[in-house]
């Protein structure tokens, strides 16, 4: 009966989790990680005494439901997996997850419905925090005591984390995974188009507008045509953040909070004015007018038909669209640009980040294994489990140069897949661990880890996605917030293409408070007041 009871709690928080996904706080510095003793307090494992021993000393297998890849190969005999089972003497029975994010919670849900659990559950943080309050998962905090003096190193090295991943009741439900970069999206231009027409690469939003707009008159591709789209997105709405930013609004938080008091987005006056923008660009056909239904298949075309110059994308995609293009013009030039000044003059700035914790896998309270997964667990956090979970089986995926691990050919130099898709084809899982600054930095180019690097300092913490409510709470979030974000979705869009006057702004706004906004922030407020008192 309690784990039907708790799925209606969840289902309010399959929605949450859709709209929000861009409301977590802060990222991992980009420093390179330190390896430290354990707490000499803590009880100390078996591999601790013999770094030869293994860390359990009976081998288990243990069930575990978790996102997948299309590419990803599921099997304890892999190369990337066996040493690592081999360590634990954990192995692993993988229940079948689905790839796309809303069938993946949906499943998550239906398994908490039928009543017999997996050992071990990945889903976002508020789902599982959700689940432990209601006592399907198991709380951490007697384990981690007594059985993870690496993950409490981890924790002592960086005081958000534990502030991210502890309930509003002081308990631990998950074990996270923990970013390495706080890096994540950024401008993306043909530096190749701006050379040629003796551009700079803008730093404003005047200076964006007029690079656009030489996009379009000028020919940049040289076919003679008028044809260009100068700036695409595949991300809908989302991609167009670099234009509303510089106005003081992200699209990356539906709330954001000014001298500790919790607002909607969405009802900043400054969006106004970050509006009136977007719809000039979209007006005189500097942005795709197609930014709603593109794909990543027609975003492509865009590039290798060479009709677009720009857009807002992965710091990743900026290498992957330089290759792209070059198939077509070998002269073909990408670079990354960073966030715009807007007309205020105030410091430019953006919201768009990696979290500092990713997801989280936590642990049924109905399995016979908690003991045994808290020092599988331990070890991943451990300096040695880190190498192994970010870089494979040294001497077969990576070897050490000096005190610097390096991925080897096998990885790198596959003939038909990138390194991170090789990774996945070997056996390599994303566990929870912490995600080695190294290993980022060994998957990209110096050229790409210059640009990436060159955004961090721009980064503002976003509202924090790890909130906590309390049922009733979900049950309004649940009705009236969706809602009221169906409206607002469908009136941003029409403000952008000018099919409604932004002179209607203020009814907008009057029209979203009337659906119940102001008991909606209420409740933010009340669980952003609970998160800071963690």
């Amino acid at each position: 009966m309690k784990n039907v009871q708790v799925l209606k709690g969840i289902s309010g928080v399959v929605v949450l989790s859709v709209l929000l996904t861009a409301c977590q706080t802060g990222g991992a510095s980009q420093s390179k990680p330190e390896a430290k003793k354990p707490d000499a307090s803590s009880a100390a494992t078996p591999a601790q005494i013999d770094p030869n021993a293994k860390i359990n000393d009976k081998k288990i297998e243990i069930s575990v439901y978790m996102r997948s890849r299309p590419e990803s190969v599921e099997s304890n005999d892999l190369l990337w997996m066996k040493p690592i089972v081999e360590k634990t003497n954990v192995y692993f029975k993988w229940l079948k997850a689905p790839v796309d994010t809303k069938d993946y919670v949906e499943k998550f849900n239906l398994t908490l419905a039928g009543g017999t659990l997996p050992d071990m559950m990945e889903a976002s943080t508020d789902l599982l925090i959700k689940g432990g309050e209601n006592g399907i998962f198991e709380p951490l905090n007697k384990l981690i005591d007594q059985y993870m003096p690496n993950f409490k190193q981890v924790m002592a090295s960086n005081p958000k984390i534990a502030k991210e991943i502890k309930s509003d009741d002081g308990n631990i439900y998950y074990f996270p995974q923990i970013s390495a970069v706080k890096t994540i999206n950024l401008n993306i231009f043909r530096q190749d188009w701006l050379d040629k027409l003796g551009l700079k690469a803008p730093t404003t939003t005047e200076e964006m507008y007029q690079v656009l707009k030489a996009f379009k008159e000028k020919d940049p591709n040289g076919n003679g045509k008028n044809d260009e789209i100068p700036f695409t997105t595949k991300l809908k709405t989302r991609g167009l953040l670099p234009f509303f930013e510089p106005f003081g609004v992200s699209l990356e938080e539906d709330f954001y909070v000014d001298n500790g008091k919790v607002y909607y987005t969405y009802t900043n006056p400054k969006m106004k004015d970050a509006l009136a923008f977007v719809s000039k660009l979209y007006k005189e056909g500097l942005i795709d007018k197609e930014y709603i239904t593109n794909d990543q298949k027609v975003w492509e075309s865009r590039f290798t038909n060479q009709v677009s110059g720009a857009t807002f994308d992965s710091f990743p995609r900026l290498d992957a669209l330089e290759k792209l293009v070059g198939k077509v013009n070998a002269n073909a030039v990408m670079n990354g640009t960073i966030p715009l000044k807007g007309p205020s003059g105030a410091d430019a700035y953006t919201k768009s980040q990696q979290s500092l914790i990713k997801n989280g896998f936590a642990v049924s309270s109905q399995s016979k294994f908690k003991v045994e997964i808290a020092k599988m667990q331990d070890w991943f956090y451990s300096p040695e489990g880190q190498l192994a979970m970010n870089f494979g089986k040294l001497g077969e995926t990576y070897v050490m140069e000096g005190d610097q691990p390096k991925f080897t050919d096998v990885i790198m130099k596959d003939a038909n897949n990138s390194p991170l898709i090789k990774m996945y084809e070997l056996g390599h899982r994303e566990f929870a661990y912490q995600w080695d600054i190294r290993y980022e930095n060994a998957m990209v180019t110096p050229k790409l880890e210059k640009i990436r690097d060159s955004i961090t300092p721009f980064i503002k913490d976003r509202f924090p996605l790890s909130i906590s409510f309390k049922q009733e709470e979900r049950d309004v979030l649940n009705s009236k917030f969706t809602e009221i974000t169906t409206y607002k979705e469908e009136m941003m869009n029409k403000f952008i293409m000018g099919t409604e006057s932004l002179d209607k702004f203020d009814q907008f706004v009057a029209h979203m408070n009337a659906m119940g906004l102001e008991n909606v922030v209420k409740i933010q407020q009340a669980g952003y007041d609970r998160y800071l008192k963690r």
